[in-house]
């Protein structure tokens, strides 16, 4: 009986003990959050997606590719009604190439639009995600922390008494039914 002061002591001392880890892990969760936390937010409210740079060299690139085949065009035009001598036969062949060149290029203009709000759907969604992690890592470390020294407590509690505490209990319930066995004679 003797050991169970021990395992009192221990039991405490581990309570103290998890109370100290949560209040740590809380501690490091704040001190993460206080970083990130400002970061994400603008992530799930602003995304930024394509830089102002990127976007720039996209549509540079559709309107390079739509220039180049425009002048393709006229350059084939021009060269089938050298080769047929017909100048009023190539006027079809060069409009439909420079319909298709602007075809082309509004269709790249739309691609870029649309890869920039997929970025910063991505962005958002990364952000929220984030944020959602950050909360559910503050919260579940300190809650660890805090059931285990609750368990503490609970094998604190259940462990039998010392034997000085049960020995002092067995006297006092002793004297007990001797007093309440004199009042009634």
């Amino acid at each position: 009986m003797s050991s169970s002061s021990g395992v009192k002591k221990d039991a405490f001392k581990n309570y103290g003990i998890g109370q100290g880890l949560s209040n740590q892990l809380t501690a490091n969760a704040q001190n993460v959050y206080a970083g990130l936390e400002p970061q994400l937010q603008a992530m799930a409210a602003h995304p930024q997606g394509l830089n102002p740079t990127q976007k720039a060299a996209m549509n540079t690139a559709a309107q390079q590719s739509a220039g180049g085949s425009t002048a393709a065009a006229q350059g084939e035009g021009r060269l089938y009604s050298a080769r047929t001598h017909n100048a009023g036969g190539a006027k079809a062949a060069i409009g439909s190439g420079i319909r298709g060149a602007g075809e082309n290029l509004s269709n790249a203009a739309v691609g870029t639009e649309l890869a920039n709000a997929q970025l910063q759907n991505k962005q958002q969604q990364a952000g929220l995600s984030g944020l959602e992690g950050l909360n559910q890592t503050e919260l579940s470390g300190g809650l660890n922390a805090l059931g285990e020294s609750n368990k503490s407590l609970q094998v604190a509690e259940n462990a039998p008494d010392s034997f000085w505490t049960w020995y002092l209990k067995n006297q006092i319930q002793a004297a007990d039914k001797m007093a309440t066995a004199g009042m009634a004679g």
